[in-house]
């Protein structure tokens, strides 16, 4: 069985999956996954640093230049990250307009260098921290009228994961595998948005965290 990390600082980090958009704050993924860990660590403090959009690059300019940012980073003894929908959804202008597909391999040249930049920034603020990261899902399965849109999507969500499973296992850092928990599961666990999880999604999302 998997060794129970115990943590005093909780840092999550991401986007607004992390954020807990379209839930009160106490049904949130951290929120959710702290309670799990509090069950080990009585002492323990969640701070949610999500934010609604973030991108990888808004995410290095965090780490590199918001010093409140840095000294969270430095004193956790355990980081989530959601991270890099946002970078994708830079290629739709609208749902009913068709996708700019020439963007797509720039997208993805600056997705795995601002992840590496991402990297080498959390482990100089504190080396030892253990660091969790999601896969992305693809939440169009089965929506109409997005469906027609899920295969080209699903292949820029392969090619992402391609890159943030290289990359978390390149600074050592955990994968959760979000997009199996949630392939065939769709309608059941994202909201009306289309896009991000109903409460049962983030139950599911915090489970996978505490899993890993």
């Amino acid at each position: 069985m998997k060794a129970v990390i115990k943590v005093s600082l909780y840092v999550a980090l991401g986007d607004s999956i992390t954020a807990g958009y379209g839930v009160a704050s106490p049904f949130s993924f951290p929120n959710l996954y702290a309670n799990f860990l509090r069950r080990h660590d009585k002492a323990l403090h969640v701070l949610n640093l999500g934010v609604n959009g973030l991108t990888t690059s808004g995410l290095l300019n965090l780490l590199k230049f918001n010093q409140g940012f840095r000294h969270s980073i430095t004193q956790a003894s355990l980081i989530t990250l959601t991270i890099g929908s946002n970078d994708l959804l830079r290629l739709i202008d609208s749902m009913h307009q068709r996708l700019n597909q020439s963007q797509i391999p720039l997208i993805f040249v600056n997705m795995n260098k601002t992840l590496g930049l991402v990297g080498q920034e959390i482990r100089i603020l504190n080396p030892n921290v253990v660091v969790k990261v999601a896969t992305l899902y693809n939440p169009l399965t089965g929506w109409v009228p997005y469906a027609n849109y899920y295969g080209l999507v699903q292949g820029m969500i392969d090619k992402a994961n391609a890159i943030i499973i290289t990359w978390a296992r390149s600074f050592g850092e955990v994968v959760v595998y979000l997009d199996r928990e949630f392939k065939g599961k769709e309608p059941l666990l994202i909201g009306q948005d289309h896009a991000h999880p109903n409460a049962l999604g983030y139950q599911v999302i915090a489970k996978a965290f505490a899993r890993y």
